[in-house]
């Protein structure tokens, strides 16, 4: 047998963390995947100190994540079907919500919030109702293709960005273009994407790629407190991150006063 048990150091004691632990993939952001043969898996921000395969232990130390957002907080986008597309001609449902590591304030009200539907280069508002105190966005009937969604949220003299690619139909491949928002998150290519692939994303400041920012990236149902993956751009304004997780994720980025992120929606 080949497996190795992992633990974390805390305070110069070490904590069992995971038990047969059969693969550990690091990424260019310095964080672990951790998954054992009975596919539980851990994602966080360390460094392996010491690694014994002979007395099967590998121990890892946290390491402590850029910041990201000063406001501690973003509006998120996430469609209200589970199976993450809509079928032509069904009603489009979009849920916004405002938190952190999309972990929802569901207390939370949005009074000055904006909706626009961009689809074939055309673009309109949605009137938007509030239904118990979280907002649902009613596209109605969408054509077959890609639509785009983004919503404008400004509180506290802090400006609030969330946008979202929606799939009506299956299998479209198409190069989508920048919606032209102050601060935006865009992938390099749409396609689809699942657990085990590389994604990557462009940042654009007024259109233009912003380099050196940093990018946390969360999933749904993450039970741990802060982002998982911190990017950083290129020159270019890229990052890349490995998936690891089935279900949407969320890309956050910030830049002076504004809060931008993206949601990918997965095909399970």
């Amino acid at each position: 047998m080949c497996e190795a048990n992992v633990y974390l150091l805390e305070n110069g004691r070490k904590k069992l963390l995971l038990e047969k632990v059969d693969r550990i993939i690091p990424d260019e952001a310095d964080t672990l995947l951790i998954e054992n043969i009975f596919g539980e898996r851990i994602v966080l921000k360390a460094k392996i100190v010491d690694m014994s395969l002979v007395r099967h232990q590998i121990c890892i130390k946290e390491t402590k994540a850029p910041s990201i957002s000063k406001h501690r907080s973003e509006t998120w986008l996430e469609p209200a079907v589970a199976h993450g597309h809509f079928h032509a001609g069904e009603e489009v449902i979009v849920k916004v919500f405002q938190g952190r590591n999309m972990k929802a304030d569901l207390s939370h009200t949005f009074e000055r919030l904006e909706a626009f539907v961009c689809h074939n280069d055309e673009k309109r508002q949605l009137l938007i109702p509030d239904i118990n105190n979280n907002q649902e966005l009613n596209l109605g009937p969408e054509q077959d293709g890609l639509t785009q969604l983004y919503v404008k949220n400004e509180e506290n003299n802090v400006i609030y960005y969330a946008k979202i690619i929606l799939e009506i139909g299956h299998h479209h491949h198409q190069k989508l273009k920048p919606l032209g928002l102050p601060l935006e998150i865009i992938p390099v290519e749409y396609g689809h994407f699942h657990a085990g692939s590389e994604y990557g994303v462009i940042v654009l400041k007024n259109g233009r790629p912003l380099s050196n920012v940093n990018i946390g990236v969360t999933y749904t149902n993450i039970s741990y407190s802060d982002y998982p993956h911190i990017l950083t751009t290129g020159d270019d304004g890229k990052a890349t991150v490995f998936l690891t997780e089935p279900g949407n994720y969320l890309f956050v980025t910030e830049s002076e006063e504004i809060v931008s992120t993206f949601t990918l929606v997965k095909n399970f």
